[in-house]
Order: structure tokens, then C-alpha cells, then sequence
């Protein structure tokens, strides 16, 4: 979708360093707009740009000088717009407006109107980017510049484009087009896009492809590579759902290209996810996932919530496809998180009121019109009527004059009953509107409720599975321990003894599952722990239960660090990295085995890393070890929780860990801590 956004010209450095030492010498007065000329020479470098603009600023609330205040406004919103930073590009583009209305500065008035909607559109808040356009657009109307009004009106087309709201999108469009082409204005080919972008849509995939095609013709004979990109992505995207495939793809790969030499990230994130949707159909889910995946990165990049959505929906039905549920319901939750997020009941009642506020204001407007065309020609007549028969008789003059009130009456009920029909016609549309809202939200409502009761009910199966298993493993244990004092065959004992060894680890399994239930259902109590006793505990711990082979171990740690954090979970975290350690090590007696364990702070984070020289992680399934019940070796006889735990632990504290090799090629397993 195209918006209009402002453009300068460049200049040389010498013409810049000479401007520099004039604005620098010059008296108080000048100063303000000979920085405002060096922001315009250096606009493209943003600090550069920022720190004239600011300048100009400065020197303008000093001399009072209003325009180039609002001058200087403008552009360093426009940077903080250009870079990304709509938040602080609003609160400049509010500070320009309102200097501009206090001194009737109506082409900065105007400028300011749409740098705000640009920029609220951007932040995908379209109820305030809806109220500043027509804003704008009112402006622009009172002007009579057609081409102004047709910039207006394209770009109040996009919001309601964004909003899904296609009908409305296609009648500003059209409005836009028809202008542009009385006018025979560059940049036609742009509403095409537009235009085809909003019919495919509403699914009406053939007078879609009929626009795109008409820009695409445009453009052979010359346009912008965006226009190009978007006119070849869009006949892509309709000749899919027609089901040419291998035209479709073609397109979509030239577009694809074509944005890629010229670095167009923000096509390519609707590139990536049309061709994502002919990989499904041709079965090609890795290939799908991959641009899945890229276009994903782009879109949380560039903000983009609307495209987030549409590949997080995109990626359900991809893992659906594949039979992976868990995945599809997750990226399912997020689409429907995404969803609230972008339209939810107030800015669905703004764009209402929004809207009518303008058709009201229309309205009156045109009762304005007639009015005074009106009275302009009873005027007219009165004195046409007095000029050529001053001898007529008052009776005559009586009868004329009472006719003529006859016919404006007739004329303001009409308009009353115009006024009244639209004003029924709002309040059904009304209606309608808030009873999608109402259904909407308690679709939400039920899903919210149905996943928390999902989740209750399977904490709550854990829970009474581990505790009730837990009586009989024990009694198991103590009967195999009875056993075993009173039985000599060696075959028996050797059974028994293995059944006490498989009860015992599987009475680990059920704690360990507790311990998730308690890490999903607490919360973090924090203390402050003396980090070296810690970890001197585990380290002891754990050498009392492997010592068939020395293993080396260094603490790099000093004895006076102290963080807050909570205890427990720092124990479950510390406690199975340094198990793991031991647990894995390399039994060789030609190695020399050996652990490192050191802390650091980092700024504000917490810093623990477990280094050692054991049997190393396959990086096949590095990226599966914190999966819960993930075993990536069959040295150690494990139930692949520990792993999971730490994650689980690490992420209740608000931090994350990694794996990965060290520089001599160990394993090195770091975990990152905010301080509190």
C-alpha cells in the first residue's frame, strides 16, 4: 500500500560548511532558519539532521519566531518517523500542529495532520490515524486542490484497508483514481495497486488481477521499484487463489528478487507469506516454514502486527497440517492474541464516531451550500424584481416573494428527510457493529476461559498422578528392601535388586514432575542468596555420588557475591547444570576430566555459566535438550526432565539460558538473570 510522505534535495559539502559558519556567526534572528536550511542539506544522516533541527528549535523559542519553531518541530518528527520511532515522532508532529492553528500556518497545519496520521498509522492505532486524515482531507477540501484531495483520500483508503474494512478502502480508492486520472497525475499505477489489493480482499480475484495487471503495464513504461514489487506481488497473490499456481509463483519469485536487490523489507514480509501458501499446496512444509520464518523476522522487525498475525495464522495450519498440535494451537493463540491487540471495542467505537462525525460535518455542510446558494439567489431576484417593474404592485411583489419561500421550504424538507434517512441508516450500522463487537468478545472470553481451565486441569493431573503414585513406589521400595534381607538365591536378588533401582528412579521422575507443578504455580519468593555457599553445596553433593573417576572442578566465583533472587529455583537451576556435569563426564582415563563454574555481573543481568570437557552435545538435538522427557544421550539412564527444569526455572526468573560450545570446545551452558 502506497502513503504519500515528504522528499527534499541534497547538497555538496561545501555548500554545507559554508552554511555552517554563516549560521554560527549570524545574529540571534537569522539563526533559526539558516539551521532549519542546514537540517534540510543533512536530512539523510539522522543525527546530523537531528541536532540541526534541534538547533533551529532552540534558537527559535529564543527570538520568538513561530514559523521556524514549527518548522523545526516538523523535522525532527519527521526523522524520529523515517527512523522507526513513531512515539517520539507523535509528540513533535502534536507540538508543530498546535503552533501552526494558534498562528494560522495552514500548510505546516497541513503537513503536521499527516505526518500524525503516517505516524499512528505505523503504530497500527487506526481510530487516531482515521481522525487526523480526515482532518487533513477537510483541509485539503476548503483548498480545492484536486491532487491534495486525492492524496487524502488514498491514504484514508489505506487505514480502512488495514481495518479489513474493504468496501470503504474501494470507495476512497476509486475517489482517488478518478482524480488522478482527470488530473493524468504520476503515481497512477500506485492506487491500481491499491485498489486491486482491496477487491482481493473482499475475494474478487478477478477485477483484483485486472488492476494489478494495469500497473504492471504501467510500469513497463517506467516506476517506482515499489509499485513494480507490490503490482507483482499482488497478481501473485490472485492468481493463486485461481488456482495458477505456476503463474502465481512466477510472479511472486520476480517480486521477490526484485525486493531483495533493493533491500524493500516491508514487501518482502507479504512475499515470503504468499509463497509460504504454494509451498502448503505443493506439500513443500519446510520450504513453507522457512519463509514463514523470514517473513515472521521482517514483520516483528518492522512492527508490523497486521502481517504477524497473518503468519502466525499461516503457521497453524501449517503445523496442523503436519500433525504437529501443540505447535498449531500455540501459533493458533497467538493469532488470536495479535487480533484483540490490533481492533479491540474502544478503537472499534472511535472509527464509528470518527466516521460519523465526518458525514455529519458533511452534511452541514452541504445545508451550509444550499442555504447560502439560496439566499444568494432570492438576493438576486428580490433586486432583479425591485430594478425592472418598480411600478408593479406590492400584491404582485407579495405573491413573487411568498412563492419563492414555498420553494425553499419544499427544498429544506427535502434535505431534512436526506439527513434523517442517513442518520437511521448510522444507527443500524450502529447496531451492527457493536453486536459483532459483543460476539467477538465473548468468543474471546470462552477461548481465555476454556485454556485456563486446560491448564488447571492438567497442573491438577500432575499433581494428584505424582502424589498418589509416590504411596505404592514406597511401599514397593520397602518390600524390595525386605526382601532382600531375607532372600539368598542370587537371581532373585538380582531381580530384586533392579526392581528397587526402576522404582526408585521412577519415584525421582514423579518428584521431578512435582517440582514443574510447583515452578508453574509459585511465585518467586526472593532472598538474598550467598551465591559460592551454593554452589560449594552442590559441587560436594554431587562428588559423594561419582566418584569413580577424579574430576577436576573450579569455582569461579567470589565468596562475598550476593544476589536477590529466589533460593528454590536458583538450587533447581545450579543444581541440575552441575549434576549434569558430573553426570556426563568423559570416563576415559586418557582425559582429564574437568568442570568450571564462574558468575559475573553484566550491567544489570546475572551471568552463570557451567563449563566441561564430558561427552559433548550432538548438534543435531542441540536445539531439542530443553524439551521436556528429551534424552540426547543413552549414557546416563535419565528422564530427560533436568534440562527442562532449569528452562522452566530460568524463565520464572524472568532470564534465559543457552548452549553452546566454548572456545576450546567444550560445553558451556550460560544463564542470564535480571538483577533485582
Amino acid at each position: 500500500m502506497f502513503a504519500v510522505c515528504l522528499s527534499f534535495e541534497t547538497y555538496g559539502q561545501s555548500a554545507l560548511d559554508s552554511l555552517l559558519n554563516k549560521a554560527e556567526s549570524a545574529e540571534l534572528k537569522d539563526k533559526p532558519s539558516l539551521y532549519m536550511d542546514l537540517f534540510v542539506k543533512t536530512r539523510h544522516n539522522f543525527d546530523s539532521g537531528l541536532y540541526y533541527a534541534d538547533e533551529s528549535r532552540k534558537y527559535a523559542l529564543l527570538v520568538g519566531d513561530s514559523l521556524n519553531y514549527t518548522r523545526a518541530e516538523y523535522a525532527i518528527a519527521f526523522l524520529y518517523k523515517n527512523q522507526g520511532y513513531a512515539d517520539e515522532a507523535i509528540i513533535h508532529y502534536l507540538n508543530a500542529l498546535k503552533t501552526a492553528r494558534n498562528n494560522d500556518f495552514t500548510d505546516r497545519e497541513k503537513a503536521s495532520l499527516n505526518g500524525l496520521a503516517l505516524s499512528y498509522y505505523s503504530l497500527s492505532q487506526f481510530d487516531k490515524s482515521l481522525k487526523y486524515h480526515f482532518e487533513s482531507l477537510e483541509l485539503r477540501e476548503k483548498e480545492g486542490d484536486q491532487s491534495e484531495i486525492a492524496i487524502a483520500v488514498n491514504n484514508i483508503g489505506l487505514v480502512y484497508y488495514q481495518l479489513n474494512d474493504f468496501n470503504k478502502a474501494i470507495v476512497y480508492f476509486q475517489r482517488a483514481l478518478e482524480v488522478e486520472k482527470v488530473l493524468g497525475e504520476n503515481g497512477i499505477e500506485g492506487t491500481y495497486v491499491n485498489l486491486g489489493l482491496a477487491l482481493l480482499g473482499l475475494k474478487e480475484f478477478d477485477r483484483a488481477l485486472d488492476n494489478f495487471n494495469r500497473a504492471i503495464e504501467l510500469c513497463s513504461e517506467g516506476c517506482s521499484s515499489t509499485i513494480n514489487v507490490e503490482s507483482l506481488n499482488g497478481a501473485g497473490a490472485c492468481l493463486f487463489e485461481l488456482g495458477r499456481i505456476n503463474e502465481a509463483k512466477e510472479n511472486l519469485i520476480r517480486a521477490m528478487r526484485l525486493a531483495f536487490r533493493e533491500e524493500m523489507e516491508t514487501s518482502l514480509v507479504s512475499i515470503y507469506n504468499n509463497l509460504a501458501k504454494i509451498d502448503l499446496v505443493e506439500n513443500d512444509y519446510e520450504m513453507a516454514l522457512n519463509r514463514l520464518d523470514s517473513s515472521q523476522t521482517l514483520a516483528v522487525k518492522l512492527g508490523d502486527r497486521s502481517w504477524t498475525k497473518k503468519n502466525f495464522k499461516l503457521l497453524a495450519e501449517l503445523y496442523k497440517q503436519t500433525g504437529d498440535y501443540k505447535n498449531a494451537f500455540d501459533n493458533q493463540v497467538k493469532y488470536d492474541s495479535v487480533s484483540s491487540a490490533i481492533l479491540n471495542d474502544v478503537v472499534a467505537k472511535n472509527l464509528l464516531q470518527i466516521q460519523v462525525d465526518f458525514e455529519e460535518r458533511q452534511n452541514l455542510e452541504i445545508i451550509a451550500l444550499k442555504d447560502k446558494e439560496i439566499g444568494r439567489r432570492t438576493t438576486l431576484l428580490l433586486l432583479s424584481i425591485i430594478i425592472s417593474v418598480l411600478t408593479v404592485v406590492i400584491i404582485f411583489i407579495l405573491y413573487r416573494n411568498n412563492k419563492i419561500r414555498r420553494r425553499v421550504n419544499n427544498k429544506l424538507t427535502a434535505a431534512n428527510k436526506t439527513i434523517e434517512s442517513q442518520n437511521r441508516t448510522l444507527t443500524e450500522l450502529n447496531s451492527v457493529l457493536e453486536e459483532r463487537v459483543r460476539e467477538r468478545t465473548e468468543e474471546l472470553r470462552e477461548s481465555n476461559e476454556a485454556l485456563m481451565k486446560s491448564n488447571n486441569d492438567l497442573d491438577n493431573f500432575i499433581y494428584k498422578t505424582s502424589h498418589d503414585i509416590r504411596g505404592p513406589l514406597a511401599t514397593l521400595q520397602g518390600i524390595c528392601n525386605i526382601a532382600l534381607m531375607d532372600i539368598n538365591d542370587p537371581m532373585a536378588v538380582d531381580y530384586l535388586q533392579k526392581l528397587s533401582k526402576t522404582a526408585y528412579k521412577l519415584n525421582l521422575i514423579l518428584s521431578k514432575l512435582l517440582v514443574i507443578n510447583q515452578i508453574n504455580n509459585a511465585l518467586p519468593l526472593l532472598e538474598d542468596v550467598r551465591l559460592h555457599n551454593l554452589v560449594i553445596s552442590m559441587v560436594d553433593e554431587n562428588k559423594m555420588s561419582y566418584f569413580s573417576k577424579e574430576i577436576s572442578v573450579k569455582i569461579e566465583i567470589s565468596k562475598s557475591l550476593t544476589i536477590t533472587s529466589d533460593p528454590d529455583l536458583l538450587k533447581i537451576i545450579l543444581g541440575n547444570l552441575i549434576s549434569n556435569a558430573f553426570k556426563f563426564h568423559n570416563d576415559s582415563k586418557r582425559v582429564d576430566s574437568f568442570i568450571i563454574v564462574r558468575s559475573c555481573i553484566e550491567g544489570d543481568l546475572f551471568v552463570f555459566e557451567v563449563i566441561d570437557n564430558g561427552v559433548g552435545i550432538e548438534e543435531s538435538v542441540a536445539h531439542q535438550i530443553f524439551d521436556i522427557f528429551s534424552k540426547t544421550s543413552e549414557i546416563q539412564d535419565t528422564a530427560g526432565l533436568g534440562l527442562y527444569l532449569v528452562k522452566l526455572a530460568t524463565e520464572k526468573l524472568d532470564g534465559k539460558i543457552e548452549v553452546k560450545k566454548s572456545d576450546e570446545g567444550d560445553t558451556l551452558f550460560r544463564v542470564t538473570l535480571p538483577l533485582n
